[in-house]
């Protein structure tokens, strides 16, 4: 059996890079898009962590118990454990049979994935928090499998097209995740509270925004409240604030055309909807630390 200690840990960013140099355990490509692991710990470790990413837990033997927001989850054989991004996140205790998959993917990612069934995602995971289900042995045999699958395409450094034949089998796990989620009570048909709704709303409208880089009021304005109403019902829901979220949809959308695109800086700043150059470097240079060019540099290796 495996323990963690019940002294206080300071919380950790779990956050993926090209370098990995956070996490250097972690089987991962693309420049931080998503990982995936035959262990928890790898990815979680011994610390609690503040995900950045979407985190999946598979639990296909065994026991583990997990913490999530501040709360004890036990996961079982057979069950699945979804973790949004901004989950506060640490692994408790696992069985000594216990066998545990996981992946990580960024919002980016799932978001793209997705497409038009981006609604059972939002109101399965943040309006009804959604964070465990049950599946059968074939079900939990296959999410197993693609996890699996993932890891060896990882593991082939010379397959071609590696990154694309990961991305495709993590999303065909994201679509049976997707089918559970539908088929959970509320799902479809949202009965949450007014504020609930809200926050759905805005994070379908952040989330299919062409340029997301708008203030809070705007956003607040679409939804007929306050700017000051908007990050409330945002921090309750999520731990991050309507700016926060903005400034990481923004800068994932910034990631995303810095790595896969030949566009200049330029091009890219006045696509998400900056100014000019110096904005946008400025801009990048306050979330990662270095300017853009640099940023494209890291990020393609």
């Amino acid at each position: 059996m495996r323990r963690k200690t019940n002294e206080t840990k300071e919380v950790r960013e779990l956050v993926l890079t090209a370098e990995c140099d956070l996490n250097p355990l972690i089987d991962f490509t693309d420049g931080g898009d998503f990982a995936v692991s035959n262990h928890i710990a790898d990815i979680v470790g011994a610390d609690i962590v503040r995900s950045q990413m979407n985190v999946v837990v598979l639990c296909a033997k065994g026991i583990l118990h997990a913490g999530v927001n501040g709360q004890e989850v036990v996961l079982k054989a057979n069950e699945i454990l979804v973790c949004p991004s901004r989950t506060l996140l640490s692994m408790n205790y696992a069985s000594d049979d216990a066998e545990v998959k996981v992946a990580a993917l960024s919002d980016r990612l799932v978001y793209n994935m997705l497409g038009d069934k981006l609604d059972v995602w939002i109101k399965g995971v943040y309006v009804n928090n959604i964070t465990r289900i049950a599946l059968t042995d074939a079900e939990c045999h296959r999410l197993a499998l693609y996890i699996q699958l993932s890891r060896s395409i990882i593991d082939g450094a010379d397959i071609p097209f590696r990154s694309e034949l990961v991305r495709t089998q993590l999303e065909a796990m994201m679509f049976e995740l997707i089918g559970h989620l539908s088929l959970q009570p509320g799902v479809q048909a949202v009965k949450a509270s007014y504020s609930k709704v809200l926050f759905y709303k805005f994070l379908k409208s952040l989330s299919s925004a062409t340029v997301k880089r708008k203030s809070v009021k705007a956003y607040a304005d679409e939804l007929a409240i306050t700017p000051k109403y908007l990050s409330f019902i945002c921090d309750k829901y999520s731990g991050c604030t309507a700016l926060e979220w903005i400034d990481k949809f923004v800068m994932e959308d910034a990631r995303y055309y810095l790595k896969t695109s030949d566009m200049s800086i330029k091009e890219i700043a006045t696509l998400l909807g900056f100014p000019n150059n110096s904005f946008f470097g400025r801009y990048v240079v306050r979330h990662v630390g270095m300017s853009p060019i640099a940023y494209r540099r890291s990020l393609n290796g």
